[in-house]
């Protein structure tokens, strides 16, 4: 990681050494802050939705059928979230208008997501029974996954549609190491599979979350630009 923080070249921030710094630098970050505050209720607003509305649909298909569980990936499947964050924490410290980017396509890709469940709303069937049967670790921390997570709100995925932005957005880092945007997008490659063995979400989730993730970053384009010019236009941007 050391390679990785010489190659790209850090931002002028307010130095510490002047006089007032601590208001500079509320002035400096506070329009990001505002903006990482709304990504957290966005990505906590499908615990609402995460319940039978309507119709309710299985999208399983035979290939489903054919992807074994595996409890230990569970492990996998929740390290989504601290490599986010600690994503966003970089990329605000090393390319502001990345962060920007990066957080406001994911926030647009949920709320694209969370309306789409009330009118297409899906439920994955998961082994329960099976689950709570074992006694491995592994197998207990998945039924506590089950038992906190509702089994709807599974067409697309918003695991997979972060996944997919944060692969997106890693290639456009500038001066970070190949290797570390191929690391990063293999991981994340992995997570979005672990979707599936873990049970949370059938094959198509994941096609459905790639393209929900490319439809948000397209529309997402005018609205960052429109920010740009508006809100984060002046000496302190």
């Amino acid at each position: 990681m050391s390679d990785l923080s010489q190659s790209i070249q850090k931002p002028p921030y307010p130095s510490l050494r002047d006089k007032g710094s601590l208001l500079a630098y509320v002035r400096y970050f506070w329009r990001d802050l505002v903006l990482l505050a709304a990504f957290f209720p966005a990505l906590s607003l499908m615990e609402l939705m995460n319940r039978p509305f309507g119709t309710v649909r299985n999208l399983e298909i035979a290939f489903d059928s054919k992807i074994p569980l595996l409890p230990w990936t569970v492990l996998i499947y929740h390290s989504w979230a601290p490599l986010i964050i600690t994503l966003i924490g970089y990329y605000l410290l090393r390319d502001r208008e990345l962060f920007r980017r990066y957080v406001l396509t994911m926030i647009v890709g949920q709320l694209m997501a969370n309306a789409t469940f009330p009118f297409f709303q899906t439920m994955v069937p998961r082994p329960e029974a099976q689950v709570a049967q074992a006694t491995d670790i592994f197998s207990r921390l998945l039924g506590l996954t089950y038992g906190v997570d509702n089994p709807y709100c599974g067409f697309p995925s918003i695991h997979v549609i972060l996944c997919t932005l944060t692969i997106i957005f890693v290639w456009q880092l500038k001066g970070a190491k190949t290797w570390f945007k191929v690391l990063v997008s293999l991981y994340f490659t992995v997570i979005a599979i672990t979707t599936t063995t873990t049970k949370q979400h059938v094959v198509l989730d994941i096609p459905g979350g790639i393209a929900y993730a490319l439809a948000a970053f397209l529309l997402t384009k005018p609205l960052i630009k429109l920010l740009d010019r508006k809100v984060f236009g002046d000496q302190y941007r």
